[in-house]
């Protein structure tokens, strides 16, 4: 019974231990930094984070008030309302990760994040006008977006899908641009380099698909476009006559710097 007695104290103590170790002896700039170059080391240093208001809790827990994102030196995304929670499960194969939730807009935000340089992320139903980044693409668009985000090896990849896309301006050439309203695919991101693996796009007057990529902030992209002729006016028609492959089958490049 003595035995079992000193088993479980030691049991009891294992936690009790970790949590004073948290609360008094890892100092909350160290967590800031880990986290901040867990997210950089991702997109091999073309990603920055700054974490603001961050403060431990108890439990393995951080909260900040927000955790802002560059791309390219320019502003990306922004989570407010951050709260995450050491999981010590990792601690012992020497990694540090952070299970977290947030906001972004009025969407939400979660994911699993493993330093040096993996993680997982779901954003759920976020308005396109709270990630700023697509303005730096010369994108300006309404509407909402949910998407998986995989961080592995030095890259992300990056599903997603727009139900309610209500598309003004972009930096492609897209003829039509208001008549599409829903969009889904994937790309990947490493370093300055940006992929579109397949991004469908579908509206009233058609079917498009973009391909290609963004390197360094230079386009080499195509747009395959599969228009309803009969909705097309005699102006839509004359603006992608020039480009036609086959009947019914478009190709639109779009090559050169973004800015």
């Amino acid at each position: 019974m003595l035995k079992l007695r000193y088993i479980l104290y030691f049991i009891i103590g294992i936690p009790v231990f970790i949590i004073l170790v948290w609360l008094f002896a890892v100092p909350e700039d160290l967590i800031r930094q880990r986290i901040e170059d867990a997210i950089a080391n991702a997109g091999q240093g073309s990603i920055n984070a700054s974490l603001k208001g961050l403060k431990k809790g108890l439990f393995l827990t951080v909260h900040a008030d927000s955790l802002d994102l560059n791309f390219d030196n320019s502003p990306a995304l922004t989570i407010t309302n951050l709260a995450a929670c050491l999981n010590p499960s990792y601690m012992i194969k020497k990694q540090l990760a952070f299970s977290f939730k947030g906001k972004m807009g009025t969407g939400d935000i979660n994911g699993l994040l493993r330093y040096p340089a993996e993680g997982e992320i779901k954003i759920e139903r976020t308005e396109l006008n709270a990630v700023p980044y697509l303005t730096h693409l010369g994108i300006k668009t309404n509407g909402h977006i949910s998407a998986d985000i995989l961080l592995k090896n030095k890259s992300a990849r990056i599903t997603f899908q727009v139900p309610d896309l209500d598309l003004q301006e972009s930096t492609i050439i897209i003829p039509f641009i208001n008549s599409f309203h829903r969009i889904n695919g994937a790309l990947s991101v490493t370093g300055n380099d940006i992929k579109f693996e397949s991004v469908s796009l579908e509206g009233d007057k058609g079917y498009a698909r973009l391909k290609g990529d963004i390197r360094n902030n230079i386009m080499d992209l195509r747009l395959e476009l599969m228009p309803s002729m009969e909705k097309l006016n005699s102006i839509e028609s004359m603006l992608i006559g020039k480009y036609i492959v086959s009947p019914g089958y478009y190709v639109i490049p779009s090559k050169g710097p973004m800015n």
